[in-house]
């Protein structure tokens, strides 16, 4: 239970959450160009295997590094009581919202251009 309470402590899944949501609108705006702008196929291919690929690296580097004021700092060196990792972890929850948000706002559009363009 102590490697769970670890990982909540952290914001591993807050970061694997914003990850997931932030990949999945880019894939939507990639959609969108591949779509409507002509853009080429395997861009859309090439995203999804990136993104993929960095998951892992994105889940490591959360549980190295915390983000303080003064920028990236390693876990380790962050004194307990100096720590922000619950306010890290509203706004890493507040952005991947706003990135469902964004995927669900794009839906809508690509709904209206399928009907505006028959």
């Amino acid at each position: 239970m102590k490697v769970f309470a670890e990982l909540v402590r952290r914001n591993i899944f807050r970061v694997a959450l914003l990850y997931v949501a932030s990949a999945w609108l880019v894939l939507e705006i990639l959609s969108l160009g591949v779509d409507y702008a002509g853009l080429p196929s395997w861009i859309y291919r090439f995203a999804v295997a990136l993104g993929i690929i960095c998951f892992p690296l994105a889940m490591v580097f959360s549980w190295l590094f915390e983000i303080t004021p003064e920028g990236l700092v390693r876990e380790t060196k962050v004194e307990p009581s100096r720590s922000i990792t619950v306010r890290t972890g509203r706004k890493l929850l507040r952005l991947a919202i706003l990135c469902v948000l964004g995927v669900a706002g794009l839906n809508l559009l690509r709904f209206g251009l399928d009907a505006w363009i028959g």
